[in-house]
């Protein structure tokens, strides 16, 4: 099965190649026959890399050591749940299984009818082989993933105890149909380039690839934060490690291209910030590769002795000189943008949220790339702390989710002062006599400044919901309910985007709270000490001891008493791995809307007769609604995505 698995890759490769030659040469000579085979071609490589990809999974689930990846991240005790999650726990695997996803997609792009866009699916076929076949060398060339041991183990060495957590089996599964999604609208956009079709009737089609890939890399992010809030033990969920920017980063990029063909659709403007968009966007997916496989250091996840990062950092120039090349020659060809008469309008916004994106991935790609460029200089080795990014990003975060508000506020071509004033009267103040009323409780300032910048556009858009309501109960005579719903329904793009907003806005407010407002306290207790963190007491009950033939577990009871009054007990655990050699904790968390209560317990002596151990313990206001805030981005990209028959191709792009 090994055997066939590897073939199997190899035929994929030569596939690929095949159907990248194929598809060009069938679209430059209007031949039917090659442009028939290249599609066919795609669904081969498809079908190879399926049965590739089954190949491997049997030698997992058998727990066939003779296979080096097997061993390397398998083991008897392994649990089933993880078994498949432990082939992109590899180096190697975690390519394969990307590339997989990327000809699952580039198979569905072939079999799609394209009536619309004919003329460049050959086009987009062809670069898309043409990536299938780099992530096929790499994974067949470069390194052979279906490698065997030269002597066969007994055993496996088994999964990393960190990555042996749900978190594992979402988030960068994620991650990768994010990316992979963003590598079909990158084709299409280039075909459409090399064509020279930059009419918009094409545009809806591959909106909706561009939406689910933003939509599935931003829930992957916040999955990421959440794994890391509740496995690491640190208690927080972002360090602006180079592996959790590499995800950030093009979502970022992602949600500034996604505003730019939405404007692009409704009023032909941003055409050419479209293009440069998408290209910057997937130079910075193989960005992420190229950092978690060493070209730049992870402290905290990532892959060492990779060969890959110079195979990658060769497909990211090639890319960007390449595309941007093109679009350099091609722009002059571009019909006339339909530009605002002033920059205080809704076009001028969206120029600038985008001025602001770059802005925002630049400062961030500064502090990852930098250390790393004056190492190579001979500069010696500097690392920028955690303070750079928060106080040069943090700010320019917060403008983002301030400006939310103001985009909606202006009206199209151009806004009058009284239009605006009044539309602020309904917006702007609210949230500043709440701002207000908290600064005068004595709340804290923070709290404020979160109130004033998450209130504005959430009024924004609870105004907006109300006189689209309002609107269509008085022409359809629907009772407010119906209406509500109703006009969800009917502007499924628009609204959609509403409540994706709203998911950032309780994420932004998640974030203040927890970062400025956080509380904690480290205590070594005995049994029937107590420690104060905030405004709960925890009393050390118990040291329970527990052994099994993998790990050696303390378990600590602890009893959580607020306003003197018993509110819970919590069980923190310390964690020792025979295998690794290494002990790892288990935090327990307390939720409410209000805050986390989270305990981990940080070192306990394993004497029978000392059971005094040292616990950690934590107050972050607020941050449950950063989860809750992923839900509703969640819900407003399905809602987003949703398709609607009753539109004509084209049309189903709307901007708020």
């Amino acid at each position: 099965m090994v055997d066939i698995g590897h073939i199997a890759l190899i035929l994929a490769f030569i596939a690929a190649v095949y159907t990248a030659i194929a598809s060009t040469w069938g679209a430059r000579s209007g031949s039917h026959a090659f442009a028939t085979s290249a599609r066919n071609g795609v669904l081969v490589v498809a079908a190879l890399y399926t049965l590739a990809l089954a190949a491997m999974l049997y030698a997992f689930i058998t727990k066939d050591f003779s296979l080096k990846i097997v061993s390397d991240h398998a083991s008897k005790d392994l649990p089933a749940l993880y078994t498949v999650s432990a082939l992109y726990a590899d180096k190697a695997g975690s390519v394969f299984f990307w590339g997989w996803l990327i000809s699952l997609f580039a198979a569905v792009l072939a079999l799609q009818k394209h009536g619309t866009y004919k003329r460049i699916t050959p086009y987009a076929i062809s670069i898309m082989a043409v990536i299938l076949a780099f992530f096929l060398a790499m994974v067949t060339l470069v390194v052979n993933t279906f490698e065997k041991n030269p002597i066969h183990p007994m055993d496996g060495f088994g999964l990393n105890p960190l990555l042996q957590n749900f978190g594992m089996l979402i988030h960068p599964p994620l991650l990768y149909i994010g990316f992979a999604g963003f590598a079909i609208v990158f084709a299409f956009f280039m075909a459409a380039l090399i064509t020279r079709s930059s009419g918009i009737e094409w545009i809806g089609g591959i909106r909706r690839w561009a939406l689910f890939a933003w939509c599935m890399l931003g829930i992957g992010n916040v999955v990421g934060m959440w794994w890391s809030y509740n496995e690491l033990g640190w208690g927080g969920y972002w360090a602006w490690d180079p592996v959790e920017n590499a995800g950030l980063m093009p979502w970022l990029l992602g949600t500034a291209f996604l505003h730019s063909i939405a404007m692009r659709s409704k009023k032909n403007y941003l055409h050419t910030w479209s293009l440069a968009l998408i290209i910057v966007t997937f130079a910075f997916i193989l960005l992420s590769p190229f950092i978690t496989h060493g070209g730049i250091e992870s402290p905290l996840h990532g892959f060492y002795a990779s060969t890959y990062p110079p195979y990658i950092l060769a497909a990211i120039l090639i890319t960007l000189i390449g595309s941007l090349g093109l679009l350099y020659i091609r722009h002059k060809g571009f019909e006339k943008e339909e530009k605002p008469l002033s920059l205080v309008s809704r076009e001028g916004a969206f120029l600038l949220a985008n001025i602001i994106f770059v802005v925002l991935v630049f400062l961030i790609i500064v502090g990852v790339v930098l250390p790393r460029i004056v190492e190579g200089l001979g500069g010696g080795r500097i690392a920028l702390e955690r303070n750079y990014f928060d106080w040069s990003c943090g700010p320019v975060m917060l403008l983002l989710v301030f400006f939310m508000g103001v985009c909606s506020t202006l009206g199209w071509r151009k806004s009058s002062w009284s239009s605006i004033r009044w539309n602020l009267l309904y917006t702007l103040l609210p949230a500043l006599i709440i701002a207000v009323a908290i600064l005068i409780s004595g709340i804290g300032n923070w709290y404020a400044l979160a109130a004033l910048i998450c209130g504005f556009p959430l009024f924004t858009i609870l105004l907006e919901w109300f006189r689209g309501t309002k609107s269509r109960r008085r022409t359809r005579g629907e009772n407010h309910i119906r209406a509500f719903f109703a006009l969800i329904w009917n502007n499924k793009p628009r609204y959609g985007g509403f409540i994706v907003h709203m998911g950032i806005i309780l994420i932004t407010l998640g974030v203040v709270g927890s970062s400025f407002y956080g509380v904690e306290n480290t205590a070594t207790l005995d049994i029937g000490e107590s420690m104060i963190v905030g405004k709960y007491q925890l009393t050390y009950d118990e040291l329970t001891l527990k052994e099994d033939n993998s790990i050696l577990s303390a378990v600590a009871s602890i009893s959580v008493d607020r306003d003197s009054k018993l509110i819970g007990t919590m069980r923190p655990e310390y964690n020792y791995w025979f295998a690794w050699r290494e002990p790892f904790s288990e935090v327990a968390v307390r939720t409410t809307p209000a805050d986390d209560l989270f305990v981990s317990l940080v070192w306990t002596s394993y004497d029978p007769g000392d059971e005094s151990a040292t616990f950690r313990a934590l107050v972050n206001p607020l941050i449950v609604w950063m989860w809750i805030g992923g839900g509703f981005m969640l819900l407003g990209g399905l809602v987003a995505f949703w398709p609607d028959r009753r539109r004509p191709p084209g049309s189903e792009v709307d901007v708020k």
